[in-house]
């Protein structure tokens, strides 16, 4: 069966807090986006996986691996394996939860096959990957918590186009600065007031609360992403370019 893996931006992100048990409060909004991963998957009697192109990644690390393991253990169904081809075609590191949409279509696979609940393969998505429950559904959504509280909305039409950069960015390491920095970081904008603005064409109030907290730091550290926002805010017919979640892909949101 072939899957098609949605990748999604974040037209707003903030770092609310840091919790007790380490990860981050957030408030995004989340679009999902046309450009996706393919997988090809079966089930089959030895487990086997292939990726074009080929990934550096070893499989035991790969989050399908760990999608697959984490329902096994969840839901106690161990007797299948499966093989799986994977077309990476959503940039790696690049902030547009390409690994997280490749979870959340192999998710609902499995849960068509072997009947699981919405409410329960929700649950799982929880434990794989913050961006993984958003993007079982795709569609638009505020998130909270670490992302995984979600507020759907109707999904807003507008046009996106990518501008991927060939830089990997490690996301724990942001949010590691983003703590050591943090009295110095600003917060601004309202992922309402923005979804608001661009379902009713405000181009003004849009421009005003479109917000990645992240840019304060990817940016001095990878100062072409800073210089290449700033060029694609140039180009005609741009409402706001913004970077999506902790980076490398810059994208414009297009009139």
């Amino acid at each position: 069966m072939m899957l098609k893996a949605y990748g999604k931006v974040n037209l707003y992100l903030d770092v609310i807090k840091k919790r007790d048990d380490g990860y981050h409060d957030i408030l995004t909004l989340f679009q999902s986006i046309k450009e996706h991963d393919i997988i090809y998957v079966d089930f089959s009697e030895k487990e086997f996986f292939e990726s074009e192109p080929e990934l550096s990644i070893p499989w035991k690390d790969n989050i399908l691996k760990q999608t697959i393991e984490i329902f096994k253990k969840e839901t106690g169904i161990y007797d299948f394996n499966l093989k799986i081809k994977l077309v990476k075609k959503l940039p790696l590191g690049g902030g547009v939860g390409g690994g997280s949409a490749d979870s959340a279509a192999l998710l609902r696979f499995l849960a068509k096959n072997f009947n699981i609940s919405e409410r329960d393969i929700f649950d799982i998505a929880k434990k794989i990957g913050s961006d993984v429950p958003f993007l079982l559904n795709g569609g638009t959504a505020i998130g909270r918590g670490k992302g995984d509280i979600l507020e759907y909305l109707e999904p807003l039409d507008i046009n996106i186009k990518l501008y991927p950069m060939p830089l990997r960015i490690d996301t724990k390491k942001m949010y590691e600065l983003l703590d050591q920095q943090w009295k110095e970081i600003k917060h601004k904008g309202d992922p309402h007031l923005l979804y608001c603005s661009l379902k009713n064409k405000n181009v003004e109030v849009a421009k005003k609360n479109a917000f990645n907290v992240f840019e304060q730091i990817v940016f001095k550290i990878n100062p072409q992403l800073q210089e290449q926002k700033h060029e694609i805010e140039k180009e005609k017919g741009t409402i706001f370019a913004l970077m999506s979640g902790t980076g490398s892909t810059i994208f414009r949101v297009c009139e």
